[in-house]
């Protein structure tokens, strides 16, 4: 296809006669629309630049007659990667930006080249073939940033959850069974001339062993997510015994009929529920924590809420933190829901599950 756009002209005065009404059509339809972009200022700043630079690869396509994209694009793609995965952005958000972009920069351009361009089919497939290429090039390197990112929090994530384990043994369960043999040596010392002594060294022992029994068990329990939960609040309750703290009064409140949801709901429920539930007493240093889990037909809402010292949910949380909440909206989004937070520095934090129920199989059969 060749560069030839009529005598004297440039080619690219298509792309700079609506550049402005694009970028502020793109804007509007990101705050419109709800993309959770538009919740922060610095992601549609990056939104925007981003269009800049793949209006400027338009221009330079228009230009040479062929595709052109700028070397520099996978800079500036890793970064949006890394920021958009950094704040707890889904991907989903930034390729229903790109589509929201993309519509809006054909239709303003199809109108300009149909009204100034001699050869209005052919300026037009180089434009959406030049659009559509530097948008998917940014894509995919963004996207690799993206995973990267997720995967080396990951891995941080698992480090720290080796040397918490590691921690745990050490000192809950390495210390009753140093005591149990300690005082089994001292009751063998004791055996021949003093057995009621030696007896007392042997309750002393027997209960040791039964608290780094009972500490194994707390800390293999928290091993084995995957198990399936057979009654939500029984998980529940689980988890509380296994965490309890004298420090902290919890409630909880399960209401409604367990089978309305299906077990995969259940299970995503119980992990989601018992993230913010962890997350609360492991950062929020509160004195309650309140959970609620209603379910009705066709739908399951929850909530945990905590009286701790709170935080600001819009600052990147890039520790384990920020992963956790990661992963409780991705849950709650694979099962069709959404996820809430709500907190403030010094006010808690509150945490909302809704996720809506299929009908069972057996309420169609009533029908």
């Amino acid at each position: 296809m060749g560069a030839e756009f009529g005598a004297g002209s440039d080619p690219a005065r298509f792309v700079d006669a609506c550049r402005a009404e694009i970028l502020s059509e793109f804007e509007s339809e990101l705050q419109a629309t709800g993309n959770a972009l538009s919740a922060d200022p610095s992601a549609i700043r990056q939104a925007l630049m981003t269009a800049q630079y793949v209006l400027d690869d338009v221009a330079a396509t228009l230009r040479t007659g062929k595709v052109q994209v700028n070397d520099l694009y996978k800079f500036h793609a890793w970064e949006v990667g890394i920021s958009r995965a950094a704040s707890g952005v889904h991907p989903r958000a930034s390729l229903e930006a790109g589509s929201l972009f993309f519509k809006s920069a054909l239709t303003h351009l199809a109108r300009r080249i149909a009204a100034d361009s001699d050869r209005p089919s052919d300026t037009f497939a180089l434009v959406a073939t030049g659009m559509e290429e530097s948008l998917s090039r940014r894509v995919r390197e963004a996207s690799e940033s993206y995973t990267g990112f997720l995967l080396n929090q990951v891995q941080e994530v698992q480090e720290e959850e080796r040397r918490r384990i590691a921690r745990e043994l050490h000192d809950r369960i390495g210390h009753g069974i140093s005591v149990a043999h300690q005082q089994l040596a001292l009751s063998e010392l004791h055996r021949g001339t003093d057995p009621a002594r030696a007896a007392i060294k042997i309750g002393v022992a027997q209960q040791a062993i039964r608290e780094a029994m009972e500490n194994l068990r707390q800390i293999t329990s928290e091993l084995h997510p995957q198990v399936p939960v057979k009654s939500l609040e029984k998980a529940l309750l689980g988890f509380l015994e296994a965490v309890e703290e004298d420090t902290v009064s919890v409630g909880l409140d399960v209401n409604g009929d367990e089978s309305w949801a299906e077990p995969r709901v259940l299970d995503e429920s119980f992990l989601i529920i018992r993230e913010a539930t962890r997350n609360a007493l492991t950062h929020g240093t509160p004195t309650v924590i309140l959970m609620r889990v209603d379910i009705a037909p066709h739908v399951l809402q929850a909530f945990v809420q905590d009286n701790g010292r709170g935080f600001e949910p819009s600052r990147p949380r890039v520790r384990n933190g920020g992963v956790g909440l990661t992963s409780m909206r991705e849950r709650a989004e694979l099962l069709g829901g959404r996820l809430a937070i709500t907190s403030e520095p010094g006010n808690g934090c509150l945490v909302e599950l809704f996720i809506p129920l299929k009908r069972q199989s057996r309420e169609s059969e009533q029908l």
